[in-house]
C-alpha cells in the first residue's frame, strides 16, 4: 500500500514537472514585437537610403533598397513559419501535459481503490 502511494506521488510529481517544463520561463519576443523591430529596421534603412540618395543619386540606391525589401520579405516569411512551428510545439506540450495529468489522476484513483480494498 505504501508503494502505491509512493507511485502515485511520483506520478503527480512527474505531471507537475511536465507542466512546468511545458511553460517556458524566458519568453521569446512575440510576433508583434518582432514586427515592430523589423519596422524600426525598415525606418532606419529608409533614412540611410535617403542620405545615400542625396549623396550619390538614386540609381544604385534603388537596387540596394529592392534587395533589402526582398530580404525583409524573406525574414517576415521565416517569422511566419517560426510562429506556426512554435504554435504546434505549444499545442503538443499542452496535450502532453494534459495526458500526464490524466495518467496521474488515474494512478491516484487506483491508489485510493487499493487503499479502500486494503482496509
Amino acid at each position: 500500500m505504501a508503494q502505491i502511494f509512493r507511485t502515485a506521488a511520483g506520478l503527480i510529481a512527474l505531471v507537475l514537472l511536465a507542466q512546468a517544463g511545458a511553460q517556458s520561463p524566458a519568453k521569446p519576443p512575440t510576433i508583434e514585437e518582432r514586427v515592430v523591430a523589423l519596422e524600426k529596421r525598415v525606418a532606419s534603412i529608409d533614412t540611410r537610403v535617403g542620405v545615400r540618395d542625396n549623396l550619390a543619386g538614386a540609381a544604385g540606391a534603388d537596387a540596394a533598397l529592392a534587395g533589402r525589401v526582398a530580404n525583409l520579405e524573406h525574414t517576415l516569411d521565416r517569422l511566419g513559419t517560426d510562429l506556426q512551428r512554435i504554435e504546434r510545439q505549444a499545442d503538443n506540450a499542452a496535450r502532453d501535459a494534459n495526458q500526464a495529468l490524466r495518467d496521474a489522476m488515474t494512478a491516484q484513483q487506483i491508489a485510493r481503490d487499493a487503499q479502500m480494498r486494503a482496509r
